[in-house]
């Protein structure tokens, strides 16, 4: 789930006004994200990089990078030589 469009709770109403605030969300190429992943707007996920299923992503998730949690956290890295050799092949999925 995305979601790119959030209340503004610094309008002229409480807890929020009328107005909507929206942020994008950018997902690079050959990103792997788990089942039940939910991604707020604003948030930028780098190129190759996989999120568990189930996560919350509330910060940019670097290139090549897993990570996963409430919020996702970055725990390990793909091999760069690797992944870059098998793009470079042509070598999807």
């Amino acid at each position: 789930m995305m979601i790119t469009e959030n209340h503004n709770i610094n309008g002229n109403a409480l807890p929020y006004d009328e107005t909507s605030i929206y942020k994008d969300i950018v997902i690079g190429d050959n990103v792997w994200l788990g089942s039940r992943v939910l991604i707020l707007g604003g948030v930028n996920i780098g190129e190759g990089a996989v999120v568990q299923a189930g996560s919350v992503v509330v910060r940019d998730i670097p290139a090549l990078s897993i990570a996963g949690g409430h919020p996702a956290i970055v725990f390990s890295k793909r091999d760069s030589e690797h992944y870059f050799s098998l793009k470079e092949q042509q070598k999807f999925h």
